[in-house]
């Protein structure tokens, strides 16, 4: 069984490549640029989410896909492509990475992906959609923040389940290696914490983002774009 693995360059895809291989799957990863140094066994493919014939390419004789991308306002588009790429091919099953529903939030990036869960249920490729909440690296990279004793969280009052990106690969892999987990798999940490617990649990304090100089490290790190972005119109 052959898995293409799309965003193998990030910290996601390259977990969810290390523990393909270590369940002998064969893995092809699927990147805009092909890996420089890939992995022994790794079939490195050029493919870009915004070239569907270049996914054609890199899925034809595959039968399985893993699908993440980068929350932009095309990923509707991007991630379509993803999927008619393997409705052509005859791919038999894509697991891709989405976020949990939260009732009556439908724009921005939950927008997105309950648009592209849509598509899913309608192709005829059966598929698993993977649900977790936020990810504890969007702490991890504030690291130089937290180490002047800052966290900054747009997240409200509200209460987030954080989980390893190392546990979302791990369930990732699974369902691509098995055939029993389909639909949606909601996973979570072990506690939901608001903004304020988190912070005190690192022994730092929580601020808003308002200052220009706290603003500008953010954006460095994409955080302040994605922030916007998922709570847009909000």
């Amino acid at each position: 069984m052959t898995v293409v693995v799309i965003g193998a360059t990030g910290a996601l895809g390259a977990r969810v490549v290390e523990g393909l291989r270590a369940d002998g799957a064969a893995v092809r990863t699927c990147t805009r640029r092909p890996l420089p140094d890939p992995p022994a066994g790794v079939d490195a493919r050029s493919g870009d989410l915004g070239d569907p014939d270049s996914l054609v390419a890199a899925f034809t004789g595959a039968e399985r896909v893993f699908l993440v991308s980068s929350p932009t306002q095309d990923q509707v588009a991007l991630e379509t492509n993803a999927i008619e790429a393997a409705e052509r091919v005859g791919c038999t099953h894509i697991v891709k990475v989405s976020n949990i529903p939260i009732a009556g939030l439908e724009t921005g990036l939950h927008g997105n992906h309950r648009a592209i869960e849509r598509r899913l249920d309608a192709s005829p490729v059966a598929s698993t959609v993977v649900q977790p909440s936020f990810f504890t690296s969007v702490v991890a990279r504030q690291a130089e923040l937290l180490a002047r004793g800052i966290l900054v969280l747009p997240t409200g009052p509200g209460r987030i389940a954080w989980i390893e990106p190392e546990d979302i690969a791990a369930v990732a892999v699974a369902a691509l290696t098995r055939d029993d987990l389909t639909g949606p798999l909601h996973i979570t940490g072990p506690d939901a914490l608001d903004g304020d617990e988190v912070a005190a649990r690192l022994g730092v304090r929580r601020l808003v983002a308002r200052s220009e100089e706290h603003t500008s490290e953010l954006q460095s790190r994409g955080l302040i774009s994605y922030a916007v972005f998922c709570l847009k119109k909000k």
